[in-house]
């Protein structure tokens, strides 16, 4: 599989727009065609006749070299995307399905088999932490708003496990655990919490580690490994939105694997990571 970069490069004011590509190879079969556009620092980009020649270029490479999809710079979009395409949602997604390796990264929570854990969240986020998470932990407590339908997958996990899984609407529930999973879109009423909680909560919804009592938090970064970040270069990684690529090559991965995101991560060597 061949996926394309459109990155723009500095002009030198006497020579036309012109292209230089590189190949990286990320994986066995999987190559990133960097396609560098000479531009920036002239306005020749913007013109009809020379977009017109040099898209021309560009599909006559792709399809000999069997290039597709392509990434294009912000700065020099409209190639082949219409508007600029973000990538959260799906590294939300990637965190999501990494959930239990988000927790055994973080430093100071002790062994998670002999704690009480706070989970938040909507229904099929909440069937899925009791299915991923329910024989790690010692007591699984979730919080649901009044008059939110019980998750249907507590009392089989109960069954199977012997391990609790306590649902409450209470909010008192935050005074006796320290870990609190937020995932996405959880309900409205409870944004006002972390206030009153003292303890660690993952919050998968913004991508946060909030330690409230030593006030700290950490951003939850989805990156190629060191060793695929040194065959791209950071040059490149700087030139683009923190998490861009990652996102788009996992969603590309996925979709012609036919598998989840989080699965595709894995296969693409990526890590998890926290930043202050």
């Amino acid at each position: 599989m061949n996926i394309g970069l459109l990155l723009p490069v500095k002009k030198k004011k006497w020579k036309p727009v012109s292209l230089e590509i590189r190949y990286v190879e990320i994986l066995e079969d999987i190559n990133l065609v960097v396609c560098y556009i000479s531009c920036l620092g002239s306005d020749a980009i913007y013109r009809k006749g020379t977009r017109r020649r040099l898209k021309a270029k560009l599909d006559a490479m792709f399809r000999e070299g069997n290039v597709w999809p392509v990434f294009e710079h912000s700065w020099i979009k409209g190639f082949y995307q219409s508007k600029d395409y973000r990538f959260d949602e799906i590294l939300r997604e990637v965190a999501v399905g990494r959930t239990d390796e988000i927790i055994s990264k973080i430093k100071g929570l002790g062994i998670l088999a002999n704690k009480e854990i706070l989970v938040t969240g909507q229904s099929a986020h909440l069937e899925y932490a009791i299915e991923k998470l329910i024989t790690k932990v010692k007591t699984m407590n979730i919080l649901i708003p009044e008059g939110a339908s019980e998750p249907r997958e507590a009392e089989k996990a109960f069954a199977e496990t012997g391990i609790p899984v306590h649902i409450t609407t209470d909010f008192d529930i935050l005074k006796r655990v320290r870990l609190w999973l937020r995932f996405p879109d959880d309900h409205e009423s409870f944004d006002v919490l972390p206030e009153r909680f003292d303890g660690t909560i993952v919050d998968l919804g913004a991508m946060k580690i909030i330690d409230t009592k030593l006030r700290k938090i950490f951003s939850i970064n989805i990156e190629f490994s060191d060793r695929i970040k040194r065959r791209i270069g950071q040059q490149i990684l700087n030139s683009l939105e923190k998490g861009a690529l990652e996102g788009f090559m996992v969603a590309v991965c996925a979709n012609a694997w036919d598998i989840s995101v989080s699965e595709a991560s894995v296969l693409l060597d990526m890590r998890l990571s926290f930043q202050s």
